[in-house]
């Protein structure tokens, strides 16, 4: 049996479609394994040595050495089936305490992982990939009707100027004396104009129309708690962050109340995350983390406080000339990138009359920070409801 095959026996055990395994690198699987949160392993029988294994775990046992480990698995390897044959045993850790694996045969090894959680935990955990992937469908549905109207507004400048120029040349024209035997040729040029108009007039129209099939949307006013809205965009990227081995550190220790659209700021912090972690993919370094920062900022007399959170990396940081073209609509420094991500983050922030700003980081740190600032509210009653909710759900696995 191959590793894929191998992953569709773990699928199995955990009650999941077989079909949630693809069959792809092991890199790939092994960060599969890790957003499902499953303590995996996988070990080389001959060489000896681990492959991979999951941050569950690193953290579930961290002090059992690859040596022992192999020794502790030995008995079972001497004792294994045709490649495809799945066991289980309770096997020694170090101090004596003894721990139960489910492990499938591979070629060279063995793929290790814990017993599969009670079937309440697996659902919990299949509604909780199903809510990530519709909220993430739900956040580009928004960010291409903002796209479209942008778009829109950017397209109809230009057409604009072009509809007021042929405007004014056929002005000019039409106070033009001109010989007798040069009339037909004036007529066809004043045509020309017109049809030329018409057509300036007619993409103006299909613009407004664009604008009229995605209409601007108004922020939802309902009181959130910025911090745990943060912690559901973490847990939104932690299989992103966990492929690229980006650790996410949160200095988020307090409740932090403002009055929003949570889908509007939900999006504007996960594009931020989002351009954190390219950042660092090109640039990867000791130091590569990205880093979420909450912090109250007292305000002066008769204006309210603000909360301003910090999505803080340490990448490639940013060239002045990208920092001057930063949020320019269209302008963008990625070979692939459309140039209209920021435009919409800082769209949407002053939508809450908010700011959105960055810094670059003063050498030797390399990088840059990006703070979102929101007035704050003050904090609901004692029972919140949907949009009141005071615990913050739990980070995934690239949740440092």
């Amino acid at each position: 049996m191959d590793l894929a095959g191998g992953l569709r026996a773990v699928a199995a055990a955990l009650g999941m479609r077989s079909d949630v395994c693809p069959v792809n690198t092991e890199p790939d699987n092994a960060t599969l394994l890790a957003a499902l949160g499953q303590a995996a392993l996988r070990l080389r029988m001959a060489p000896a040595g681990v492959v991979w294994r999951t941050p569950a775990w690193v953290e579930r046992h961290a002090g059992w050495p690859d040596a022992a480990l192999h020794a502790a698995l030995q008995p079972a390897w001497q004792a294994r089936g045709e490649p495809g044959s799945a066991g289980s045993g309770s096997v020694a850790a170090p101090g004596g305490t003894m721990v139960a694996l489910h492990w499938v045969v591979l070629a060279d090894g063995l793929l290790l992982h814990e017993p599969a959680p009670p079937p309440d935990t697996a659902l919990a955990l299949q509604r909780h990939l199903r809510d990530r992937e519709r909220l993430l469908f739900t956040s580009r549905s928004v960010s291409v009707g903002e796209m479209a109207s942008t778009l829109a507004h950017e397209i109809n400048q230009p057409i604009g100027t072009i509809a007021n120029v042929l405007r004014g040349v056929g002005a000019r024209l039409a106070r033009l004396a001109v010989p007798a035997h040069e009339q037909a040729a004036l007529e066809d040029l004043r045509h020309g104009l017109k049809l030329a108009l018409d057509q300036a007039q007619f993409a103006g129209r299909i613009v407004g129309r664009i604008r009229e099939y995605t209409p601007s949307r108004q922020p939802r006013r309902e009181r959130l708690d910025l911090r745990a809205l943060a912690t559901e965009c973490v847990s939104l990227l932690d299989w992103e962050f966990a492929r690229d081995g980006v650790p996410v550190q949160a200095d988020m220790p307090h409740e932090a109340w403002v009055e929003g659209d949570a889908l509007m700021l939900q999006q504007v912090i996960v594009n931020l995350m989002r351009n954190a972690l390219e950042a660092q993919r090109e640039a990867p370094g000791p130091k590569a983390r990205v880093l979420l920062r909450l912090q109250r900022v007292p305000g002066l007399a008769g204006v309210p406080d603000e909360l301003q959170l910090d999505i803080v990396d340490h990448g490639c940081g940013l060239t002045e000339d990208a920092e001057s073209r930063l949020f320019v609509p269209f302008e963008s420094s990625k070979p692939d990138g459309m140039g209209i991500g920021l435009k919409i983050c800082r769209s949407f922030v002053e939508l809450h009359q908010g700011r959105l700003w960055f810094t670059r980081h003063a050498p030797p740190d390399a990088g840059c920070s990006f703070h979102i600032a929101l007035h704050a509210a003050p904090s609901p009653p004692s029972a919140p409801g949907r949009a009141e909710r005071a615990e913050p759900r739990e980070p995934g696995p690239a949740a440092a």
